[in-house]
């Protein structure tokens, strides 16, 4: 390992989002062969605490990936219904109306000859808009409650919580036509602005959702009724110019103009009943067909499986190397709210050049974390990576022979003849330890000429190197301080001893032991560390993080416990 080790950066915003590692290159269009899935080697958890941290800072979040919600433009557009509309069909919502209608058509039917109407077909053009939002809260929330009362066993319920102390408006036209009545001209409101909310009724809007991965890798999305105040939000508008058609009553040759100054003051006057139809058919669309027209466009936007694919630059390659990156890429695999919010990652990374290379079994899974050391409220973030995902990225940098050799302060270097592998180790006894720092061993296989009558010229052994995975003095990563060899764990094949060693193994292994505490003895003085780092805690949706706590469980995960940077969650 002599170069940093390009793990990208580890965590799916939610997913939220669902989005978010913020890799060297993300590839938009991988072509991966064969995946050699980890599963579970990834798995992220946001307790209680840590989601308070979005409970009004939503809007940041979204600021941090390039999305701006307090403004925004929107061009032009235009919608004409595919089938006529009967009025009749609005009895019901809207009696009075219908009624009026009614009585008007049937009056200039029968009073003027020629006239008739046929079913109408509209179309509404809305010209070019923008709005402005005062937000006093955008958050994203949790609801175990909520969950429980649906009866959800799996998956989770958030709801993103919005409060606008005002919302403006503001379009240059708003108009409407008769496609099957054309004669009727067109009705509608230039430079129209309407405002919404103020100090003391924000508008509010919690719209809740329930999300969980399924069988093909995806996620399943359903929007739930949406909570407003839409009934109590003051709404004022205004117009600058009344757009209707050109009506004259003509008697014995002289005519009468409609007065569009009198059909102003009438709309004016009616301001208070119009706004509270606006608001019904608001707070109705809202309940009823938004989130449905939600669930929809979920189903076309995550009909495939969620995945990430990104590159990542190989342990040890040198400046001038020219071949491509390994691909990494996570999976959702599973999400679910039981107290925190936990998601499930499965991994890949794969080499473009070797896409026969196969995970080494034992290298593996071994067992799911242990995220149990400290109590959730004393932290905001756990994640775990699973040993499996590193020493693959170990395998198959060491199979491109990136690094065959690992050079120490002193001259020395050890020459590698198999990919180092990561795992667990206890804590040597009397070690120290901060927070941020844990043991873990790093098993090397080593070529050496020990130049010794006992043994060949060339032998290869194995054994466990004890070191420290500690935080830079930065904070820009992790990197591995070497502490003592595990002599203990030495394996030397009977083939490397020479016929004067085949008369003594027992006394040649302990020799070869003796030289390996020589080696290491001056490594706890020496601050040896190994080249290269890795690149942890994460920064996630472009939050930085402060490490806890850090561990390795005995399934062989680095556990880090982890707190939102300066303006982390509020205790």
């Amino acid at each position: 390992m002599v170069r940093r080790l390009q793990t990208s950066r580890m965590l799916i915003p939610l997913l939220l989002s669902l989005h978010g590692f913020n890799a060297l290159a993300a590839d938009l269009s991988p072509q991966i062969a064969n995946k050699h899935l980890l599963p579970k080697a990834v798995q992220v958890q946001v307790t209680q605490r840590g989601m308070k941290y979005f409970d009004n800072r939503l809007s940041d979040l979204l600021g941090n990936l390039g999305v701006k919600l307090d403004e925004g433009y929107f061009p032009a557009m235009s919608y004409t219904f595919e089938k006529p509309i009967n009025p009749d069909d609005f009895k019901d919502s809207n009696p009075e109306i219908v009624k009026m209608y009614a009585q008007v058509r049937d009056l200039l039917t029968q009073w003027l000859v020629g006239f008739s109407l046929d079913e109408h077909r509209p179309s509404i053009e809305i010209g070019e808009s923008g709005y402005i939002a005062n937000f006093s809260r955008f958050g994203l929330v949790t609801d175990e409650a909520l969950m429980k009362s649906l009866g959800k066993r799996d998956g989770a319920v958030l709801a993103i919580e919005l409060e606008v102390k005002k919302l403006s408006i503001a379009t240059h036209s708003v108009k409407a036509w008769d496609m099957n009545n054309e004669f009727l001209g067109q009705v509608g409101l230039e430079d129209v602005s309407i405002t919404a909310g103020d100090d003391t009724t924000p508008l509010k809007i919690r719209l809740p959702f329930y999300i969980r991965s399924n069988a093909n890798g995806g996620l399943d999305f359903e929007a739930l009724e949406i909570d407003n105040n839409l009934s109590e939000t003051p709404i004022a508008y205004q117009y600058k110019k009344l757009i209707v058609p050109q009506i004259a009553v003509e008697i014995n040759g002289k005519k009468f103009q409609l007065n569009t100054a009198q059909l102003d003051a009438m709309l004016m006057e009616q301001a208070p009943v119009i706004l509270q139809k606006v608001r019904e058919s608001l707070g109705d669309f809202a309940r009823k067909q938004l989130p449905e027209l939600l669930n929809q466009k979920a189903k076309e936007f995550l009909s495939g499986s969620l995945e990430q694919v990104q590159d990542m630059v190989p342990p040890g390659t040198e400046e001038y190397d020219r071949r491509p990156n390994f691909k990494w890429g996570l999976q959702l695999q599973n999400i679910n709210l039981k107290k925190s919010l936990n998601i499930e990652l499965t991994a890949y990374v794969e080499d473009p050049i070797n896409p026969k290379s196969r995970p080494v079994a034992s290298n593996g899974p071994r067992g799911l974390p242990q995220v149990n050391l400290m109590p959730q409220e004393n932290y905001d973030l756990a994640l775990t990576l699973d040993r499996a995902l590193i020493n693959r990225v170990l395998q198959l940098s060491y199979e491109r022979k990136n690094f065959e050799t690992i050079r120490q302060s002193n001259g020395t270097v050890l020459k590698l003849k198999a990919a180092p592998t990561i795992d667990y180790v206890k804590t040597p006894a009397g070690a120290v330890l901060k927070p941020q720092e844990a043991f873990v061993k790093l098993h090397v296989s080593v070529e050496n000429e020990p130049n010794h009558i006992a043994l060949k010229d060339k032998i290869v052994i194995d054994f466990d190197i004890i070191a420290k995975l500690r935080q830079l003095s930065d904070k820009s990563g992790m990197q591995l301080q070497l502490h003592s060899i595990d002599v203990d764990s030495l394996v030397m094949d009977n083939k490397y001893l020479s016929l004067v060693g085949k008369l003594m193994p027992g006394k040649v292994r302990e020799g070869v032991k003796d030289r390996l505490r020589e080696q290491s003895a001056g490594w706890k003085t020496v601050d040896e560390v190994i080249p290269g780092s890795l690149p942890l805690p994460p920064v996630i949706l472009g939050i930085k993080l402060d490490i806890n706590r850090v561990a390795v469980d005995p399934n062989g995960h680095i556990v880090m416990y982890l707190d939102y940077a300066k303006t982390g969650a509020k205790k």
